[in-house]
């Protein structure tokens, strides 16, 4: 497996490769460029030469003094060969030097016949022509052509090796600076991640912006993450403390009968009932964590559902089990939501229950059904002892209850409303809670409409 990089090191490793590419490719360029130009220059040499040798020869025979002295390039290491093939014998003509040129062993370069090496004398370069029957050869010396080329070759090797190693240094330090604050928010989230306790802000350097928004984003996860720690820690308190009050009473009451009941046969019913109320207490209270925690991790299928025909099957079935005097008022029209019809009912009627705890006997609670371009509206208005402001914030957390509703004669959990607001999430909707003029409180749930929501709410 390939050894982890962090992203320093893969930041260096790429760009360095880059660089290498880029500079092998300048470095051949440049080479290539140079050497073709030299080797062209030196066929124009040669070519220029040839015309000169020309011109030097008088009848049959080169004047070498005139070639050299007029000739606009530089001869004196040029070897030169005329033959002569006219008469019965063959004359030769060699510039000076030439026959100790051409006694030496020669080798051609790369299977061409205008390169080739002679030792002692190095590379050379052929051209041959004919003048008046004359045969004119000539040899260049391209050893100075070739220690140009090489010392291009140094330079461009040089300046790539330093253009490598001064990249590859500049690269690495600009990679650790960019990814150092990344690499700081690693540590800090890993020190977190140690913490049994409240995890605390992570630092947010202000560059890059990526790192900048990412150490936000861990930020606000972070106060969720506490959050809902904080919110279950205080869940399990809660949930400890309501079912410890009633465990204890249960328990007084069996020891009261296992110390007095032989003696005292008179107290076994009050005991016994007072047993059973407890009992039925702790089963609503743990009927009512179980639904809570199904609706945590409920997922509803969502269809076409009519809020009228949910509100009337609800006050049906809710009008003959409270004292007080029920109403319906609103728009008449069909109001479609995309929801599910068995926990909207279930909303509704948790809140008339609700709403009839906490108002007489006389008075009357009222369903009122509205419809607005995208939202259908259901309020839920009682005329009860009302909310305070201080208390509306919180009238939807787990196990919260008012001072004014911790009485004996109103029972309860304190997990009704935070089920409600559960389960109108799941409906993809929202709930509020506020006054009712002129005496009271009204639950207001707001749903969106079927025609204008459905693409955003199926999803």
């Amino acid at each position: 497996m390939a050894k982890p990089q962090t992203t320093a090191g893969e930041i260096h490793k790429r760009v360095i490769r880059l660089l290498i590419l880029a500079t092998l490719l300048m470095g051949t360029a440049i080479i290539t460029v140079v050497g073709y130009q030299q080797i062209r220059q030196t066929q124009q040499s040669a070519t220029r030469l040839m015309k000169g040798l020309q011109r030097s020869v008088i009848g049959d025979q080169p004047d070498w003094h005139w070639w050299r002295r007029y000739s606009a390039i530089n001869t004196f290491e040029t070897n030169v060969r005329v033959t002569n093939p006219r008469g019965s014998s063959v004359k030769y003509y060699y510039s000076p030097f030439t026959r100790d040129f051409l006694s030496a062993k020669s080798h051609k370069v790369f299977g061409t016949k205008a390169i080739g090496y002679t030792p002692d004398y190095g590379l050379t370069y052929y051209r041959e022509s004919y003048y008046h029957g004359n045969r004119l050869e000539i040899w260049l010396n391209l050893m100075p052509i070739v220690e140009t080329l090489v010392s291009v070759i140094a330079v461009v090797l040089l300046v790539m090796v330093a253009t490598i190693l001064i990249g590859g240094f500049y690269v690495r330090s600009v990679a650790r600076q960019l990814t150092q604050p990344l690499a700081s928010l690693n540590t800090a989230a890993q020190e977190q991640a140690h913490q049994r306790e409240r995890r605390i802000a992570l630092p947010v350097p202000a560059q890059p912006v990526e790192v900048n928004q990412l150490a936000e984003s861990f930020n606000a996860l972070l106060e969720t993450v506490n959050a809902h720690t904080a919110q279950e820690r205080q869940f399990t308190s809660n949930a400890a403390h309501e079912l410890r009050t009633p465990i204890a009473a249960v328990l007084t009451q069996v020891q009261l009968l296992q110390r007095r009941a032989a003696d005292h046969p008179e107290i076994i019913p009050q005991s016994l009932t007072y047993i059973s109320e407890e009992s039925i207490r702790m089963k609503n209270l743990v009927d009512s964590l179980l639904t809570l925690s199904r609706a945590d991790r409920a997922v509803l299928k969502l269809v076409p559902v009519n809020l009228q025909d949910v509100v009337a099957a609800t006050i049906a079935r809710e009008r003959p089990l409270l004292h007080q005097t029920l109403t319906v008022t609103g728009t008449q029209s069909a109001s479609v939501v995309l929801g599910a019809a068995e926990s909207l009912e279930q909303v509704l009627t948790a809140l008339l229950d609700n709403a009839a705890k906490y108002s007489p006997a006389t008075s009357t609670i009222t369903v009122d059904l509205t419809t607005t371009a995208t939202m259908h509206v259901i309020a839920v208005k009682d005329e009860g002892m009302g909310i305070s402001a201080a208390d509306k914030p919180h009238v939807f957390e787990r196990f919260y209850r008012a001072d004014s509703a911790r009485t004996p004669e109103i029972a309860g959990t304190g997990l009704g409303l935070a089920i409600v607001a559960q389960l109108v999430h799941l409906n993809h909707g929202s709930i509020a809670v506020g006054d009712n003029v002129p005496r009271g409180s009204q639950f207001v749930v707001t749903l969106p409409r079927a025609d204008s929501q459905s693409e955003k709410i199926s999803e």
